[in-house]
């Protein structure tokens, strides 16, 4: 059975709902681990951003805040671990989709999760800082987050030819909006919240739209 007959039947849907979900739920759970083993005070999810959870370097400081994160080791696993879960989930939506549209929603998926093996690598603090490697630890957030954001843009937008629901396309396509302007916030220096809370909207925004494919997913496979 080739990958695209998998990907439409009611196992390949049940799989790729079973997916989707797991991306953001090992992400959340391993930023929940890492957050409560944090032991330079109370980690702050409104302060804290996600990447000093994966710094190496306890009793160091960066952008004013003290990194110690004993288990920064389970927060890396998570960053790679949801990358590949992405990268799955939109190669079998891409099966779905017209040749060209097959071809971008795959590339961004593989993307994403090229952009979280970075961050897991180099990470956001004093070591990429002093080793000059700060940059691929930017590069590699700035591609995660702004390539999902554009994956629910287009799936959203793609909602026929994936066989969802008529009420997954204006919530991808408004996920995907939120996300991108909260990016566009973040990098823009925007104080009106707290930096970390724009990093967080932007990466939330895309959990949830892989829940909603996940649903989606999960729905469609009932009518089959």
């Amino acid at each position: 059975m080739s990958l695209s007959t998998f990907a439409i039947t009611r196992r390949g849907r049940v799989v790729t709902a079973i997916v989707a979900a797991f991306a953001p739920l090992v992400f959340l759970i391993t930023e929940a681990i890492a957050a409560i083993a944090w032991t330079a005070g109370t980690y702050d999810y409104g302060h804290n951003f996600i990447s000093d959870l994966g710094t190496t370097v306890c009793g160091s400081f960066f952008g004013g805040r003290e990194m110690c994160s004993p288990l920064h080791g389970v927060m890396n696993f998570g960053y790679v671990a949801m990358g590949l879960a992405v990268a799955v989930t939109a190669t079998l939506l891409a099966t779905r989709l017209p040749r060209v549209r097959r071809l971008l929603v795959t590339v961004l998926g593989w993307s994403i999760a090229l952009g979280m093996v970075l961050v897991a690598v180099f990470h956001g603090g004093v070591e990429s800082v002093d080793n000059g490697l700060i940059v691929l630890h930017v590069l590699g957030a700035a591609i995660a987050i702004a390539f999902g954001n554009t994956l629910a843009i287009i799936t959203g937008s793609n909602r026929r030819p994936l066989g969802f629901a008529s009420w997954y396309r204006p919530l991808a396509i408004a996920l995907g909006v939120i996300g991108w302007i909260a990016l566009i916030f973040l990098g823009a220096g925007a104080t009106f919240l707290d930096p970390a809370v724009f990093e967080r909207i932007s990466v939330y925004a895309i959990f949830a739209w892989l829940f909603a494919t996940s649903v989606a997913q999960a729905l469609a496979s009932r009518k089959r």
